[in-house]
């Protein structure tokens, strides 16, 4: 089970300082869990206890790679709660704090991910986890994501001049290989198949290939004659495909076309092929109108992370905060 902590959603692992100037900090204990005190950490009159801390941690050891393990890794976590703390505090100051029936209604919708409330229950009692501790988390969350859509989100806004700049500046990381999209009329042949039976599918391909030279519709021939359940009911498309996507025969026949052109037969394991280029694009740059949206989300998601510390900032600097670790 993946529960969800509400400020790390919000403020990346391990990047929010804890300690203000008017912080009171005990000398570090030590960096084995077990020896820290039972309360490691008070917030103005909110104690964050030890149970707490190891909670949160072992929560996030099965999100996190090994490396990220390591020395500090106790203290990143707290951090991380002393700042979920502080917005938390600063929801039950602006009154946006959610009602019972809110989070009743949420800890339901996440007991029907597991079946039902029996379920949910024990998968909680396996991690030592209670459903009053998953009722805390979830009014913390549900108030921090109401003070986010009430205060910062209205202040994102990204123009179309800052997305070209962003992509201006950054097209060395938007590259892409060269891309084909191509569609196919496969005849199938069975791997078992004997030599004379090769031979008549073979001139049912090269048939149908006349057909197309002669003028009927390709997208009709694949629908009735195509042994690709993928594609044939569209055509034959196979879409946009970037360049070592396909087996070695047809990749060779479809790079050596041009748009509008026909490949001859293309024997594959799967049998034969008859290729037609849709269209080619260069390697290059990802277009910008393939990314624009992208680009906008990405930038929205750094404007809301900025606004996030630069209110942990101003709540840091009023509010009296001691660290035991």
């Amino acid at each position: 089970m993946s529960m969800r902590w509400p400020i790390l959603g919000l403020v990346a692992f391990g990047a929010t300082g804890v300690i203000s100037a008017s912080a009171q900090v005990a000398a570090p204990v030590s960096s084995d869990p077990q020896s820290f005190p039972d309360v490691v950490a008070r917030v103005n009159t909110t104690v964050i206890s030890k149970a707490e801390l190891l909670r949160r941690a072992e929560a996030l050891k099965s999100q996190l790679p090994a490396s990220e393990v390591g020395d500090g890794f106790y203290q990143r976590v707290l951090g991380d709660i002393v700042s979920g703390e502080l917005l938390y505090q600063s929801v039950e100051t602006k009154g946006l704090s959610p009602a019972d029936a809110e989070v009743n209604a949420e800890l339901e919708t996440q007991s029907q991910r597991f079946g039902g409330a029996p379920a949910f229950e024990s998968a909680l009692q396996q991690q030592g986890i209670t459903v009053d501790q998953v009722k805390r988390d979830l009014k913390k969350e549900l108030g921090i994501q109401r003070l986010v859509e009430s205060e910062f989100i209205p202040k994102l806004a990204v123009s179309e001049e800052e997305k070209r700049t962003f992509y201006d500046g950054n097209l060395e990381s938007m590259q892409e290989p060269a891309q084909f999209n191509a569609a196919h009329i496969l005849i199938s042949v069975d791997e078992s198949a004997n030599p004379e039976e090769k031979a008549e599918l073979k001139k049912k391909a090269e048939s149908i290939r006349s057909m197309v030279e002669m003028g009927q519709d390709f997208a009709e021939l694949a629908a009735k004659n195509s042994g690709d359940p993928g594609s044939k009911d569209k055509g034959g498309e196979l879409g946009w495909m970037p360049e070592g996507q396909t087996v070695p025969p047809f990749e060779a026949a479809m790079k050596s076309l041009q748009p509008g052109e026909l490949s001859g037969l293309v024997e594959t394991r799967y049998g034969y092929h008859i290729i037609r280029l849709v269209d080619r694009r260069d390697a290059g740059p990802v277009p910008y109108d393939d990314v624009q949206e992208r680009i906008e989300e990405f930038l929205k998601q750094r404007g809301l992370q900025e606004l996030i510390q630069q209110e942990l900032e101003l709540l840091r600097s009023t509010a009296a905060i001691e660290v035991f670790i």
